[in-house]
């Protein structure tokens, strides 16, 4: 209870420094309240990953209370970048609601009606309910840790945040170097989740996925809906729904993967998108002759003056962009090929009179020609790439929804609505949507298969983080496809029966439900104590031994076990100091004497002279772990250490601790 207590409260903090300092930051700038939340959680990250390594070049300790003055300042600047004439316009997601008439009509002026879907919230509730409670049951509490290694990177960066008092995106890498190198490393999730002390570590990591994978991500899609097709009263509501039900959503990339800046990252876009519509409409307007966009308000605006406008809104989104960034840079990229497509496709028709539009979808390629086919893009470019499957079944993978986290029935029955839509969008105004979702289906495509052409090397060519947002597309794309549906269903505008609207009801509840066996087992794969065919961290028998001699450990010294071992995790769940506390670590050649030494594997070596390595390397433990999570050659070494080196702290079926004594005689 205590634990459930902590993640609700850490996961409130988290969520509130996500939040707060960029809405008022867009608030002060005379963004409306709309804007403000779409844009907030990019914001958020942009002034904590920023002020974090603004924090660490001064040498002040990063907290909340750093976090508070650095937001605090944030907002001082919009203030007075307001008072020099710096105003964002109004755009479609400020006025009043659009309402659709019976025939379809623009019909803006009109109040909207106070409840635009019967129940719309407790539909929320329940499509959330589906999505989380298969995710928490299979976790069992709140402490549980996933069994993925990248979830120790970032169980260890958090520990070594609150140690250092340094969330620096420049420093951050050093959990992953024996030596302390810094090692650059996006630090924007980090450097937000670390606000919150004394919270257990895994409860910290679990309470701040979570909100920043749901909040920004339902929210956003909403936002975008309605920057999309504010006609269509209930579009965010169904976009919300969908984002929540679809299998890709962040948070089972989360479970899935565990790629947790780009599933936090990839949960902001959709609010960092929606801002772009509606700014980029707002822009449109105005270079078509029909005002100042759609505002600002008499009074508040600047007559003759478009400059200040349009500054103020690439602040914005730049802010934005920067946020998206420093969560993880692959997510910036996404974002400026949605600009791109955006741009290009709804700047045609302005072309003749303001030709300079089109500059803006070249200045957005740039960019990411330059990260994708420059030395600039070399920590990711030579990366193997993960899963690879037959054209055939990546095309399917795309096509039928069953995209590669958690492919479920639930994804092909949502491709039944959104495929009408995205052809249906064709014929719209909103047919860049098709041109963006076939960029992002040729990058799943490209990686799904580890194309020759390295077109997703920016994604690791991994479909799994492209899955997103593939995701974010078809959420929305969902609207016009019921539309379409309906059509179909009431061909002259007539409203279909009761009993008629009851059946449908019945049968998405039924869909919807039926995936959550399927979440179950998926969440299972990754958060269960065991799980046939699956290598684990952690075993329970070993996490309770750990605890038991934890209060007696020196904590001080290091323990010597390999990364993909549970001994690792100790640094994050017990303060004790260990050897190789991440998966990925960058090896020394001391590194690798050390394991040779204690091994053998180089011809023996008298125990004084490991016992004289081991203290040099201030080495106090050394755990062997007969059952990992992968095995590793080089890191298998350790499990070869002789029983001589000390005494047995602890035995399990599968592992053993020993506390180095070399003074003891022997």
């Amino acid at each position: 209870m205590t634990d459930l207590l902590l993640l609700v409260v850490a996961g409130i903090v988290v969520l509130a420094a996500a939040v707060v300092p960029g809405f008022l930051a867009v608030r002060v700038l005379g963004g409306g309240r709309l804007l403000a939340l779409a844009l907030a959680p990019a914001l958020g990250s942009a002034i904590a990953g920023v002020g974090a390594v603004i924090a660490g070049k001064a040498g002040v300790p990063w907290s909340l209370a750093t976090f508070g003055v650095l937001s605090a300042l944030m907002i001082a600047i919009g203030l007075l970048a307001r008072r020099a004439g710096l105003r964002l316009p109004a755009t479609v997601l400020d006025g009043r609601p659009v309402v659709e008439g019976s025939d379809g009509a623009d019909a803006s002026d009109g109040p909207a009606p106070r409840r635009r879907v019967p129940g719309g919230p407790w539909w929320i509730l329940g499509a959330a309910l589906v999505a989380i409670v298969p995710i928490a049951y299979a976790a069992g509490g709140a402490d549980r840790v996933l069994e993925r290694w990248d979830t120790l990177y970032h169980l260890s960066a958090l520990e070594r945040i609150r140690e250092t008092g340094d969330a620096s995106s420049l420093v951050i890498g050093t959990v992953a170097s024996t030596t302390g190198q810094p090692n650059p490393y996006p630090g924007g999730f980090h450097a937000l989740a670390s606000l919150v002390p004394l919270v257990p570590i895994p409860v910290l990591l679990n309470a701040a996925c979570l909100v920043l994978a749901v909040v920004p991500w339902v929210s956003g899609l909403a936002l975008l809906a309605r920057a999309l097709w504010p006609e269509v009263s209930w579009g965010p509501f169904a976009a919300s729904v969908v984002g929540l039900l679809a299998p890709a959503a962040p948070w089972d990339e989360w479970i899935h993967l565990s790629a947790i800046p780009n599933m936090v990252g990839f949960a902001m876009l959709p609010g960092v998108t929606a801002a772009i519509v509606a700014l980029w409409g707002a822009l449109l307007k105005e270079a078509s002759g029909e005002g100042p966009g759609d505002g600002p308000a008499p009074g508040h605006g600047i007559p003759g003056r478009p400059v200040p406008r349009h500054l103020a809104s690439v602040l914005a989104l730049g802010g934005a962009g920067l946020g998206l960034a420093l969560m993880h840079p692959n997510v910036a990229v996404t974002a400026l090929l949605l600009i791109a497509a955006l741009s290009a496709v709804t700047a045609l028709p302005h072309a003749r009179r303001r030709p300079w539009l089109l500059a803006v979808p070249i200045a957005a390629l740039v960019p990411v020609g330059l990260l994708s086919w420059t030395p600039l893009a070399a920590v990711v470019t030579d990366f193997g790439g993960g899963l690879k499957v037959s054209w055939w079944t990546g095309l399917g993978e795309l096509l039928l929804g069953l995209l590669t986290v958690w492919p479920m029935a639930l994804g092909v029955i949502l491709a039944l609505l959104w495929w009408p839509g995205l052809v249906a969008s064709w014929r719209s105004p909103q047919r860049w949507l098709v041109i963006a979702w076939i960029v992002m289906g040729v990058l799943y495509f490209d990686s799904a298969i580890d194309s020759p052409l390295n077109l997703s090397t920016l994604y690791y060519r991994g479909q799994d983080r492209l899955s997103m947002p593939v995701t974010m597309l078809t959420s929305v794309l969902v609207i016009p496809g019921l539309r379409a549906w309906s059509r179909v269903i009431a061909p002259h505008g007539e409203r279909i029966p009761r009993w008629g609207a009851a059946v449908l009801t019945l049968l998405a509840v039924v869909a919807a439900a039926s995936s959550v066996p399927t979440r179950i087992d998926n969440a299972q794969m990754n958060l269960a104590w065991t799980y046939e065919g699956r290598g684990r961290f952690l075993q329970q028998d070993e996490v309770e031994a750990w605890a038991k001699a934890a209060p007696e450990m020196d904590t001080s010294r290091k323990v010597l076990a390999s990364p993909f071992s549970g001994a690792s995790h100790m640094y994050a769940i017990h303060g004790q100091q260990v050897y190789f506390p991440v998966a990925g670590m960058a090896l020394t050649s001391q590194d690798r004497a050390l394991l040779y030494a204690i091994s053998g594997s180089n011809g023996p070596v008298p125990l004084a002279e490991q016992c004289q390595m081991l203290e040099d390397a201030n080495v106090g433990y050394i755990y062997k772990e007969y059952t990992t999570y992968s095995w590793s050659s080089t890191f298998d070494l350790v499990n070869r250490a002789s029983q001589d080196l000390g005494t047995t702290v602890f035995t399990t079926d599968h592992s053993q601790l020993i506390r180095v004594d070399c003074d003891s005689g022997t």
